[in-house]
């Protein structure tokens, strides 16, 4: 806030996807470039995902790489989108993240979800049936760990005796804490607890407002919850749009590994009906914010005005393109982000 006005903040979403290179060292470093670009042009964050085993996403630990870049960047705030909170112990992650929070001065921004390729359940010995209610569970822990002395624990899939978590969190009450996950269930947890929501840059907008209405059903408190966008700064709109259809086509494919039974129909389109992966495609690559600066200025504008949301990371990295993506990076906090600043 600012004068008692709610400012606009965008970062940058890094998916690590093998579109981006030609080996796994092109990947990471690009991955690198763009974070200290971002913090170099003033942007307010960067989130990483994590993925196993599929090209669609080659970092495994949101939590490694978001230490990494905390570490080789000063300003910059840097978030997990997300870390899969079912592959983890939840005492490991509060002592990782409240490590994080210490050693970066408070810059980490700790998403978590629950995922849901099969592969990583089978992989790592993960029941299954642990998808249903582990964000919430994990949650829970890691907010009374990061608030109390000594934390325990009785419940399913967490069950562990009196211990106290260390090092403790430099930021009070605790490292901000976002919940990636839509699900009823979830949003009304995260609204109990004043937690704010990661919405997929995948879904449509019609899908965000609905859950947004049904958060503030819940909620005691305004937060401001994150909104990750694919957009593009081009000039060619049409060409870039038919790019970007192209890659996204690509990019979903490389995903299409199969769910746990409670994962199905993850992706739907604006109806709220499940949408195949190539359809998808088309649909986000037509809803992205594609353009010169005006025009993304402008749609930005709409977004915000429709949502009612201030935050905002951007999926560059969705159109593939090395040069592509650091122009577009450039041109967007020279010629965009300046605009949200003089309003």
């Amino acid at each position: 806030m600012h004068g008692g006005r709610r400012m606009t903040s965008c970062g940058l979403f890094l998916n690590c996807g093998m579109q981006l290179g030609g080996s796994h060292a092109e990947v990471f470093d690009l991955v690198l470039e763009e974070a200290r670009l971002a913090e170099w042009l003033g942007y307010h964050d960067v989130w990483v995902t994590e993925h196993h085993f599929i090209p669609f996403g080659v970092n495994p630990s949101a939590l490694t790489l978001a230490a990494f870049l905390l570490g080789r960047t000063e300003r910059l705030r840097v978030g997990t989108a997300v870390t899969l909170a079912p592959l983890y112990h939840p005492l490991q992650l509060a002592e990782q993240a409240a490590l994080l929070d210490q050693c970066s001065g408070g810059r980490l921004d700790f998403g978590i979800g629950r995922g849901g390729y099969l592969a990583e359940f089978e992989a790592f010995g993960i029941d299954t049936a642990r998808w249903s209610d582990e964000v919430e569970i994990t949650a829970t822990v890691l907010l009374d760990a990061w608030r109390q002395q000594k934390v325990s624990a009785h419940r399913r899939w967490a069950t562990f005796p009196s211990v106290s978590v260390n090092p403790r969190p430099r930021t009070t009450p605790h490292p901000p804490l976002f919940m990636g996950s839509t699900t009823p269930e979830t949003v009304a947890f995260a609204a109990a607890h004043g937690l704010p929501l990661l919405h997929y840059w995948g879904t449509p907008l019609e899908a965000r407002l609905k859950v947004g209405r049904l958060y503030a059903e819940k909620a005691g408190a305004t937060v401001e919850h994150v909104h990750a966008l694919v957009a593009v700064v081009a000039d060619d709109e049409t060409a870039t749009r038919a790019a970007l259809t192209e890659k996204l086509k690509q990019s979903l494919r490389d995903g299409d590994w199969p769910h746990v039974p409670q994962a199905a129909n993850r992706h739907v389109g604006p109806d709220g009906r499940p949408l195949a992966r190539e359809h998808l495609a088309e649909f986000v690559a037509q809803q992205a914010l594609v353009g010169p600066p005006d025009r993304i200025y402008q749609g930005l504008q709409d977004i915000r005005a429709r949502l009612g949301a201030e935050r905002f990371v951007l999926y560059m990295e969705a159109i593939g393109d090395r040069r592509q993506i650091l122009v577009s990076i450039e041109r967007f906090a020279r010629e965009v982000m300046p605009r949200f600043a003089s309003r």
